[in-house]
C-alpha cells in the first residue's frame, strides 16, 4: 500500500510542479524563494492528502496551499524580495498568452493577498464563493480584494502601460 501512495505522490508532484512553481513565483517574484515555497507546498500537500475530501478539486486545493505558502514566505522575507523580472525568467510563462504576460508585469505591485485571489479567479477560473471557501475568508473580502486589485491594475495601466488590461 505504501508503494501505491508513493506512486500517487509522484504523479501529483509531476503533474502539479510547474503550476505550483508558477503560482509561488507570481507572488514572490524571486526564483529561490519560489523554489522554497514549491518544496514546502508539496510537503504540506503530501502530509494532508488523506484529509482531502473532494478529489475533483485537487487542482484548486494545491493552488490554494501554494499561494498561502508563498504569502507566508513573502511576509517573512519582505525586505529580501526583489521584484525585478529578469530575462532569464521569461521561460516561466511560455504557455500563457501575450495579455497574461503583460499582466504579470503589473502583478508585482499588488499585495500578495490580492494577487492570490486574482490567480484563483482568473487563472484557476474558480467562482468567488469557492475562493472564499478555499481561503476561509468571507465572500465580501474576496470581492473587495478582487476589486482593489483590479483597480490597482487599471491605475497602473493608466499611468503608462501599453497592454489591454481592463477593469
Amino acid at each position: 500500500m505504501l508503494g501505491i501512495n508513493r506512486l500517487k505522490e509522484r504523479d501529483i508532484y509531476e503533474n502539479y510542479f510547474e503550476k505550483v512553481y508558477k503560482t509561488t513565483f507570481y507572488i514572490l517574484k524571486n526564483e529561490e524563494l519560489a523554489k522554497d515555497a514549491t518544496h514546502d507546498t508539496f510537503i504540506k500537500v503530501f502530509k494532508n492528502l488523506g484529509k482531502m475530501k473532494d478529489q475533483t478539486k485537487i487542482n484548486a486545493w494545491i493552488t490554494t496551499i501554494a499561494s498561502r505558502t508563498a504569502i507566508d514566505i513573502y511576509n517573512k522575507n519582505k525586505k529580501l524580495i526583489t521584484y525585478e523580472l529578469k530575462e532569464e525568467h521569461a521561460h516561466i510563462s511560455d504557455e500563457f498568452n501575450y495579455t497574461k504576460d503583460e499582466l504579470e508585469s503589473y502583478l508585482k505591485s499588488i499585495p500578495p493577498e490580492q494577487k492570490q485571489v486574482l490567480i484563483l479567479k482568473y487563472i484557476e477560473d474558480l467562482p468567488e464563493k469557492e475562493i472564499a471557501k478555499q481561503l476561509s475568508i468571507k465572500l465580501g473580502t474576496v470581492k473587495s480584494r478582487i476589486h482593489r486589485a483590479k483597480q490597482k491594475l487599471f491605475d497602473l495601466y493608466q499611468l503608462g502601460g501599453d497592454s489591454d488590461v481592463q477593469e
